[in-house]
């Protein structure tokens, strides 16, 4: 039935919190500041789970250990909405908790993809993602996605509760009125953590093979992770030291700064099949936040062609290269950095606002047609 109010209070399940800067914390901080107060959907609470992985409830920096149980006796949301897949197993119980709540999950797909579990020991993988897919399915109301292509893999796997599509989360005011001060040299810049299907090998050959042809630039790397110090080691082997700069973790405004004054944003992130225990998965780009960002800033992007990429990448605004040899895709690339293409204005297609004004007309109406558990 409707939650009977006005009112659809909310509560939130957030996997991990400012001030870290990935995906997920970035949705966090912006839903928060959004729904904080709102009048039609007001957040009453923030579930987290502390360094000791205890579940608790935030309240700014604090963090309030709490049974999962004991929810119910405090919170009363018409919302129950989940930015990750943290709490998979404890998803029929809290169904149940909360009989009378639209339970919503957001998703990139590549965590529902991979399946990992906490307590239940099932070696084989296929077996993992069954459970996955099973749970989602007798617990989520709605599934909210970020592509076609995500929504596609986890059809495949057979996830069938109902899905919406949003694509968006960027922090536009950051890209606005950012001073772009002419530069001697052509700056590329890429935002992106140092891991496998981020591709940053790729990245560095393809900016020897531009440099081994006289161009004089710049490229800007932002990001840490497991492969950081190979992409050192790289750029020393290559010679490149005096051209790669490695900038470290930034945050969010300072990511954005960059990107709206880089002549291009590239990143060649690939389709990365990961082995897992008991079998292996595709961990692909969902959409990509930074692609997102230089889209909105107007920067001309280039990516590879693989995930989701095609969807939103456009001839007008980007261009879209096959994956795997770095010659010719500095072939496409050369041209961009020796006449860099007109630099676009600044939009709010991708905005948070648009993401999460999509979110309040998608409970409105499930609540209105009472299409909950």
């Amino acid at each position: 039935m409707p939650f009977p109010s006005d009112e659809i209070p909310v509560l939130l399940f957030a996997d991990r919190l400012p001030p870290l800067v990935g995906g997920m914390e970035m949705h966090a901080r912006y839903f928060i500041e959004h729904f904080a107060g709102h009048p039609r959907c007001p957040l009453v609470g923030v579930v987290t789970r502390d360094a000791q992985g205890r579940d608790c409830v935030a309240d700014g920096a604090r963090r309030e250990p709490i049974e999962l149980a004991a929810l119910p006796t405090r919170f009363h949301p018409g919302v129950v909405f989940f930015n990750s897949g943290r709490w998979i197993e404890d998803l029929p119980r809290l169904r149940e908790s909360f009989p009378r709540s639209l339970f919503v999950y957001r998703t990139g797909g590549n965590e529902i993809l991979k399946a990992p579990l906490e307590r239940a020991r099932l070696a084989d993988h296929p077996a993992r993602q069954a459970l996955w897919a099973g749970t989602l399915n007798r617990a989520i109301d709605l599934l909210i996605t970020n592509s076609a292509f995500t929504e596609q893999r986890l059809r495949a796997l057979g996830v069938e509760c109902s899905f919406a599509r949003c694509v968006g989360g960027v922090n536009v005011e950051a890209l606005r009125d950012v001073g772009r001060e002419p530069r001697p040299s052509a700056t590329v810049f890429c935002a992106a953590r140092f891991v496998p299907y981020k591709n940053h090998a790729l990245l560095i050959d393809v900016v020897r093979a531009l440099v081994s042809r006289g161009l004089d630039l710049r490229v800007r790397l932002a990001g840490d992770g497991p492969l950081l110090e190979d992409a050192r080691g790289r750029v020393r082997r290559l010679g490149l030291e005096h051209v790669v700069d490695f900038l470290g973790v930034l945050d969010n405004e300072a990511t954005c700064r960059e990107i709206a004054r880089a002549d291009l944003y590239m990143q060649l992130s690939s389709d990365q099949p990961t082995e897992v225990p008991g079998g292996s998965y595709l961990h692909s780009e969902g959409m990509g936040r930074s692609i997102l960002e230089a889209l909105s800033a107007g920067t001309f992007v280039v990516a590879g062609r693989s995930g989701a990429l095609p969807e939103i990448i456009t001839r007008e605004h980007g261009l879209l290269v096959e994956l795997g040899d770095a010659a010719s895709i500095a072939d496409q690339v050369e041209p961009l950095l020796r006449s860099p293409p007109a630099r676009r204005d600044v939009t709010n297609q991708y905005a948070w606002s648009h993401v999460f004004e999509r979110y309040e007309l998608l409970w409105e109406e499930l609540h209105a047609t009472a299409r909950c558990h």
